[in-house]
């Protein structure tokens, strides 16, 4: 009887182990890999195979100097010592070598994504584009083969800045013009405000009085300071006429041509700057039509010195000049007192000269592209990758995908239904998170969290045509202000049928009890009906601390062995001991039991220290 009461004990037991004993990692020794200090390593990381060696890459987008935190991304061998050496890639240098002087303080290695059919994306969100006195956060990506041989850099939307000018400076150098010392300040002045680089501003200077003289060409200077001092050594050329036509007609035909510098699709400016009635007057409007039709702009600067030194009428002057300005007037034609005021109208040039792409009027600008931040987020998919552009549009976000079939950008009212255009100044932030979901008959759903709609957060579910259409299937809402309800987002295939079984949406500020951003991730399955229908929640051990349960979510393999897919959740800050320490964790939940286990990283003193293990 005891025997059997044994044997029958012992059966339980065996099954009771079957059915809990749901990890086979070993936590006990792990391999630990460690990078420069204050570097943020291992903010990302990605298991990399290349040629049989199996390796991790690992992102420290905060790598260099303090003054230039421009990221890179470093390769840790995966062999059989415990503590492995880790060496940079410098991706910087080669795969983004062409934009390179870009990269200061772009964070490389901030997202790090298997690309199709091979390779991996390692991204940089703070890439930014020098445009005048702004700077647009654009992002770039860059995409490398499994060897570490950069293929291409990607940056979407990267554009042109407005300050894409050919600015050609035709002046009056004859006799009258006095004293050109004021001329030289002049020059001096309104050239330092130019932001002059290959993809900027290039600038050519026209001097004429009875001729005309390039004193140098758009090609000759590649920066503002090489200009101004060119700029101190031009001498007045001299002349008793001012053939002001003549040299409109030059500027148009010369100055401009592709021989002296002009660059296809750079805008052409033109500033006349000439103190008396041009003694070709009547070739005037043939010179100007010549400019109209090289879509030419033209400021005109009137300076009346001559004029009023001897007590001359200068009405017949300005109108001659105002004939030269583009319209309107109002904004294309300055006149002075004389060569000295000159320098009185610099700010207002070169105010109007620069005018920031994307704005409504002088004071109000709306931004589209310029801060989209591409590589925030990103997924890989069959056909492409899908990224978050949390800036785009004012910051309420927008999501792109780059693909087979071409570049495909939804317009901002493409998501009207789910973010209306009143709220469009709130910062949804959509795009924090992208990802996908297969649903019945195979149907891909693209899903992206907004983290900050409504202060309460969203996440929707939506299909993308070709075309740029959207057709929102689905959208889940937030419960509580400021929980970041829609930062992370992770689909589950359960059985692996290939059947998304379970989307998981993450709040990890979610205040818990005694006001603790404990953080909280929701469970959503797949309904007969194609729809995801809320299944309760996951959360951190019972524990008032701002653990930031969520953080991070990533679908594991079968860990336990057992044929179904697991869930690895990140809670950023759990703290896993009395002493002042703070812990990064890992909680694996599988699909055996309801039970999980803490998997404890490496203990480190705020603000940063890094820990991966693999």
């Amino acid at each position: 009887m005891e025997l059997r009461k044994y044997l029958l004990c012992l059966e339980f037991i065996l099954l009771l182990k079957g059915l809990c004993q749901c990890f086979n990692i070993d936590v006990k020794n792990p391999r630990i890999f460690t990078g420069p200090e204050d570097a943020l390593f291992g903010f990302s990381v990605l298991q990399h195979e290349d040629g049989g060696e199996k390796s991790m890459l690992v992102g420290a987008p905060w790598d260099g100097p303090p003054n230039n935190r421009k990221g890179d991304v470093y390769k840790c061998i995966v062999g059989e010592e415990r503590n492995s050496n880790c060496s940079k890639i410098n991706l910087g240098e080669t795969a983004l070598q062409n934009v390179s002087k870009n990269l200061r303080n772009s964070h490389l290695g901030m997202t790090l994504t298997p690309d199709s059919p091979d390779g991996f994306l390692a991204c940089a969100p703070l890439w930014s584009q020098e445009c005048g006195t702004s700077m647009f956060s654009t992002g770039i990506c860059a995409s490398v083969s499994d060897d570490l041989k950069p293929r291409e850099a990607i940056a979407p939307t990267a554009q042109r800045c407005s300050t894409y000018m050919d600015i050609v400076i035709v002046l009056d150098g004859s006799n009258s013009i006095y004293p050109w010392y004021e001329v030289q300040n002049f020059l001096s002045n309104i050239l330092s405000k130019f932001h002059i680089s290959l993809d900027q501003m290039q600038v050519g200077i026209l001097q004429y009085g009875e001729v005309a003289v390039h004193e140098w060409s758009l090609k000759d200077y590649q920066t503002t300071q090489a200009v101004v001092e060119a700029a101190k050594n031009i001498s007045r050329q001299e002349g008793r006429e001012t053939r002001t036509a003549f040299a409109i007609q030059t500027a148009c035909t010369e100055a401009f041509s592709a021989e002296r510098g002009a660059r296809d699709g750079a805008d052409k400016v033109m500033i006349v700057v000439t103190d008396g009635e041009s003694h070709d007057g009547e070739e005037l409007e043939g010179a100007l039509s010549e400019c109209i039709s090289r879509n030419i702009t033209r400021y005109a600067i009137a300076v009346l010195g001559h004029y009023i030194r001897r007590q001359q009428d200068p009405e017949t002057f300005i109108k001659e000049i105002k004939s030269i300005a583009s319209d309107p007037e109002e904004k294309y034609f300055f006149n002075v007192t004389d060569e000295a005021a000159l320098n009185d109208i610099v700010d207002a040039l070169g105010d109007r000269i620069f005018t920031l792409e994307g704005t409504l009027g002088y004071n109000q600008s709306s931004f589209h592209m310029e801060m989209s931040q591409i590589g925030f987020s990103t997924h890989t998919l069959d056909d492409g990758i899908l990224f978050g552009m949390v800036g785009a549009y004012d910051w309420d976000g927008g999501v792109l995908k780059e693909g087979i079939n071409g570049r495909i950008i939804p317009s901002r009212e493409a998501f009207e239904s789910e973010f209306p255009l009143e709220l469009k100044n709130h910062a949804a932030y959509l795009g924090y998170t992208v990802s996908s979901v297969i649903v019945g008959d195979w149907k891909r759903l693209y899903v992206a969290g907004a983290p900050r709609f409504k202060h309460k957060g969203k996440v929707i579910l939506f299909e993308l045509s070709d075309d740029g259409d959207v057709n929102i299937v689905q959208a889940l809402n937030g419960e509580q202000i400021g929980s970041y309800y829609g930062s992370e987002v992770c689909g589950l295939d359960i059985d692996q049928d290939g059947i998304t079984d379970v989307l998981l949406v993450a709040a990890p500020m979610f205040l818990g009890s005694g006001n603790k951003e404990t953080g909280r991730v929701y469970i959503y399955t797949l309904s007969g009906e194609e729809v995801f229908v809320s299944n309760g929640t996951l959360k951190s051990e019972e524990k008032s601390q701002d653990a930031r349960f969520g953080y991070a979510l990533a679908a594991a393999p079968d860990l336990n062995h057992d044929g179904f897919t697991d869930l690895l959740v990140g809670a950023r800050w759990r703290m896993i001991t009395e002493e002042p320490f703070i812990s990064t964790t890992e909680t694996v939940f599988t699909s055996c039991t309801i039970t999980s286990s803490v998997f404890q990283g490496h203990r480190f003193r705020p603000p940063f220290s890094i820990l991966a293990a693999v």
